[in-house]
């Protein structure tokens, strides 16, 4: 069981430290008519991207001004979630090259074990996130407010 998870521990730390961070792309559209065919568009408050070197996300949550906390946590909790979901495709995909490369029905338990394990890593990351930054909106006509939150989490662990 300890040989088991010392694999799956260097499977995630291999997946993450070998992971690519997109690049952004700005989009310049260009219309014979006067407008953009996009509509209005903004940067998002407290944008994170990923980098070669980390994943990034932001959240946002909305509600009552009154319940700012309840606020701040869901939006956390949001830009948590996206960025576990990043990191759950990237290992996930490491699984899935190692299972072809054993063959199918040798070491089946082994790999939904060695999932599972990542799975437990990469949650006990992400649990431990601070956020980098932190955006209010002003209060709407019912007294809501927006939270952005967001957070960065290094791929060299």
């Amino acid at each position: 069981m300890k040989k088991l998870f010392s694999i799956a521990a260097v499977a995630a730390t291999i997946v993450l430290a070998s992971c690519g961070g997109g690049t952004t792309k700005q989009v310049v559209a260009s219309s014979t008519g006067g407008g953009s065919p996009f509509g209005d568009v903004w940067d998002m408050p407290a944008a994170e991207y990923d980098t070669d070197d980390s994943f990034g996300a932001t959240g946002i949550a909305s509600g009552p001004k009154a319940r700012m906390d309840v606020v701040q946590m869901a939006s956390l909790t949001n830009a948590q979630n996206l960025v576990r979901q990043k990191m759950r495709h990237a290992y996930k995909g490491a699984i899935d090259d190692y299972s072809k490369y054993i063959g199918n029905n040798v070491g089946s338990d082994a790999v939904s074990k060695i999932e599972r394990g990542g799975t437990q890593i990469i949650d006990a990351i992400v649990n431990d996130t601070k956020a980098t930054q932190v955006k209010w909106s002003s209060p709407d006509e019912k007294g809501n407010v927006t939270c952005y939150t967001g957070i960065r989490i290094d791929k060299k662990v």
